[in-house]
Formats: C-alpha cells, sequence, structure tokens
C-alpha cells in the first residue's frame, strides 16, 4: 500500500514491527496460540508452546525458504489481560497488520499461518476475511492455513471445511504444488464441536488451503454437543473474569474440586442402596455427568454438614470403627474422640463440632482402593466416563488429555496423516512442502523494504500494492 504523508513538519524513519531477515523468504508463517503456551514479554520469534514444536521442525526441513514470528494473544500492549472475546478479535487485528507489512516489504512472498486452541479463531477470522474478499491481503497471497484444536470449530466439520472429500491441500498460487501432493491428511470420525462452537465459516477462495486439525476427544474441539461437559465448562468459564472456555478446561480439575465434593455427597446419598456394605449397590437416579453438570452450575448449593454427615454415616453403616478410622486423616483427635462418644446413636449431635471437616472426610471415602464392590462402583462410575465422550470428562480425564498438557502430548502423538506424522508434526511437512514448492517461483534474495514512521499524525492515501 503506498503512503503519501502530506504536512511539512512530517518526516519518516525506518522502524520494522515484524521481524525479518535480510532477504525476503519464500514462506512467511505466523503463528497465534493462547496465553498458556506463552507470555506477553517473550520476542516473537522464541519457539514457545505447543507451535514452538511444530516451527522447530518446519525451519529445519525449508532452511531459510521459511521465515516466522508469533503474533502476541490475550493482552493489550501495556500487558493488560483480554477477555477471551475481545483477545480473538484483538489477535485477529494484529494478524492481519503483520500480514499487511510483510507483504509491503517482501511483495513476491507468500503467507501461511497457524493456530493453535485460543488462537486458532483468530486464525479462522483473518482466513475467514480473506477468502470473503474484505482483508487488505488477497486470497492469491495466502498459501496455506492450520486450525489446531479449534474451540470454535462448528459441527461436522471436516479436515478442509468447504471441500469434505479432500485429504490433501491445494497447491499454493502460483506454483504446481508437487511437494504438498505428497501431504495426505486423515479425516478422523469426530462427533462433537469447538467448546465454543460457531457456525461454519465460509472460507471462499481459500477453501482447501485452510485445514482443520482436531484431536478425537479433545474437549477443546470436539466436545460432545449438549453435553454435561460442555454445560460445566460453561460455567466454569462464566465465572471466571476473562470467560475463556480452554483456561477452563486447563483448570477444571481445581474448579471443580468442591464440585467433585458436591457430586459424591449426592451419589452417596441418592444413588446408594441398601443397609450394610455387602448389601449396598449403585442404582443412579441421574447419570453422573449430569450430577457433575448440575454441582458445576452458578446457582449450586454446596452439600450442608447434615448431608455430609448423612454420606459419612451411610457409609459407616458396618460400625464406628469404619467411620472413624476413614476420618483420622482429616479430623483432629479430638474430634475422633467426640464423635466416638457420640457414636451412631446420635449422629446430628456432631455437627457443630466436625463441620466442614466431615466433608473433606466423605470425599476421601470414595477411593477404589476401598474394599466393598458399592464403592468401586461409584468411584469407576467417576473416573472411567473420559471414555465415553457422549457423558462426561471426568477430573483426571480432562486435566490430563484435554488440557494445556494433555493437548500438547496428544498434538504430537496421534496420527493425522495416513503415513502416522502427528498434527503439529502434519502441519511443518505441509508448509515445508508449500515453502519447497514455491522456492523456484520466489526470490529469496530480494532485501525487505524498510518501513516508515511520523513523527507527526500524516494523512494519507491508501493504493493497492
Amino acid at each position: 500500500m503506498a503512503i503519501v504523508i502530506n504536512g511539512p513538519a512530517a518526516f519518516a524513519a525506518p522502524v520494522s514491527t515484524v521481524p525479518l531477515g535480510a532477504s525476503c523468504p519464500s514462506l512467511y508463517v505466523f503463528g497465534v496460540q493462547g496465553t498458556d503456551e506463552t507470555s506477553p514479554d517473550v520476542p516473537p520469534t522464541s519457539d514457545t508452546g505447543a507451535l514452538g514444536q511444530m516451527f522447530g521442525p518446519l525451519s529445519a526441513k525449508a532452511g531459510d525458504r521459511v521465515q516466522r514470528s508469533y503474533i502476541a494473544f490475550g493482552y493489550t500492549d501495556d500487558g493488560t489481560a483480554l477477555p477471551y472475546d475481545d483477545a480473538v478479535a484483538a489477535a485477529a487485528e494484529r494478524l492481519e497488520a503483520a500480514a499487511t507489512e510483510v507483504l509491503q516489504r517482501c511483495p513476491a512472498t507468500k503467507l501461511a499461518a497457524a493456530g493453535y486452541a485460543q488462537g486458532a479463531p483468530a486464525v479462522s477470522t483473518f482466513a475467514e476475511q480473506v477468502g470473503r474478499g474484505t482483508s487488505t491481503i488477497t486470497p492469491e497471497e495466502i498459501a496455506g492455513i492450520a486450525l489446531l484444536a479449534n474451540p470454535a470449530r462448528p459441527a461436522n466439520a471436516t479436515v478442509f471445511p468447504g471441500r469434505p472429500q479432500a485429504s490433501t491441500p491445494a497447491a499454493a498460487p502460483g506454483t504446481s504444488g508437487e511437494r504438498v501432493a505428497t501431504i495426505s491428511l486423515r479425516n478422523p470420525p469426530l462427533t462433537g464441536t469447538g467448546i465454543v462452537s460457531v457456525p461454519a465459516a465460509d472460507y471462499g477462495s481459500l477453501s482447501g488451503r485452510v485445514a482443520e486439525l482436531c484431536v478425537p476427544g479433545d474437549a477443546t474441539c470436539d466436545a460432545p454437543t449438549g453435553s454435561p461437559l460442555a454445560t460445566t465448562v460453561a460455567n466454569i468459564a462464566a465465572r471466571s473474569e476473562l470467560r475463556d472456555p480452554i483456561a477452563a478446561i486447563s483448570t477444571v480439575a481445581e474448579a471443580l474440586s468442591t464440585t467433585a465434593f458436591t457430586t459424591a455427597v449426592d451419589v452417596v446419598n441418592e444413588d446408594l442402596h441398601g443397609t450394610s456394605l455387602d448389601q449396598l449397590s449403585y442404582e443412579p437416579a441421574k447419570p453422573l455427568g449430569q450430577r457433575l453438570a448440575d454441582a458445576s452450575a452458578p446457582t449450586a448449593t454446596p452439600p450442608g454438614p447434615n448431608e455430609a454427615l448423612s454420606a459419612l454415616f451411610k457409609l459407616g453403616t458396618l460400625g464406628l470403627s469404619a467411620v472413624v478410622s476413614l476420618a483420622q486423616k482429616v479430623i483432629t483427635p479430638a474430634t475422633v474422640a467426640e464423635l466416638a462418644v457420640v457414636g451412631m446413636a446420635n449422629p446430628w449431635a456432631a455437627v457443630a463440632a466436625i463441620g466442614a471437616k466431615v466433608a473433606t472426610a466423605v470425599t476421601e471415602l470414595i477411593p477404589p482402593q476401598t474394599a466393598s464392590r458399592w464403592i468401586n462402583q461409584a468411584f469407576e462410575a467417576i473416573t472411567s466416563t473420559v471414555t465415553d465422550q457422549r457423558e462426561l470428562y471426568t477430573l483426571a480425564g480432562a486435566a490430563q488429555y484435554s488440557s494445556t498438557t494433555g493437548r500438547h502430548g496428544s498434538y504430537q502423538t496421534v496420527p493425522a496423516t495416513t503415513s502416522g506424522r502427528a498434527p503439529l508434526a502434519a502441519v511443518a511437512d505441509w508448509f515445508a512442502a508449500l515453502a519447497h514448492d514455491l522456492g523456484p517461483a520466489t526470490s529469496t534474495q530480494a532485501r525487505p523494504q524498510p518501513t516508515t514512521s511520523t513523527t507527526t499524525a500524516p494523512t494519507t492515501t491508501g493504493g493497492g500494492r
């Protein structure tokens, strides 16, 4: 875009906001990822987080044909944290501005972008604007777009949105696509949607060059529609200042610590039947996932001391010794002695003395090593739902699979190509192939043109590149 500066007091000085090397690359790649992958003070070329695991192999494969930088996400220029929706919009604007600068300085360079987790909706927004023709960037200047773990992934989205039968990316504009033709991405069976799913984007002219990669079972992009999991995450996100749904998944174990207790008491008081340990059975009045979703709702009331004691003594129907031995970890010796004096005859007399400590004891009373059929059934009902995507990710499942750490593992191990390459490696292969295909048509010896800024606010007129 040509910039015309008016006014005698204005003068230009060379500046640069987007890192560029001594020569223009064939392909410039932008990375956008969430606040749990980086921090505001990290330099834009420092490889961090999940996308750092993609850019490293990409640089090794493509060499100086590729340059890259990261777009800041989640913060204002002064480091203030942004709410989720504002952060997505701001990152999309930053990506647009950075892409425009690269093309001003290196007009023959093509662009690619990868968005991961919170960064994926920002990259998707940018790509949709380019494809619709509402961006300063034209579709012919975009070589490829990769969306990984996209929380806005719509229902029934295929690996190449708009091209449901495709498994190979479209060639970069102006190339034969010889290297890209060797990339074959799987279309995994995904029954869920992004945790904050939106209607399918129309990428227009970019269709075939936009890939949506989601590991099956990752609640970020494959949450069962309308499930207790989605409800629980929405409840937790709504309570947080930044309303970040992915942060809600990453912190679900901590956020559900009270919820797990509430659910456990409901399970004991309402779903366990019988008068002795040998006779008790687990007969749920509600699916456990629904209990967890109900317990996480903002209007949910934590169980009171009476409910906790009811559960405690229900679990101790074989005798007081079982209650005392299981409560020793959380109740002081004095309280245990008082409980022993009160005994089973009048359990409610101990409410004032025991208080919240009994609640902790109740939570501790449902481990798998307890030698009882019904306790094992109840515990398994809580922990095994991670294998049932239509029910709910439990504490362990959500923390280990859909959290920041869990996603890093799955996006580096679960096959995304027919040859078994994981999503991050597959994107590195694809972008490296783009760079090699672009090589013959792009001069990497061209030097970047300098940018200019002024000490006064000039009047500008814009022209096409």
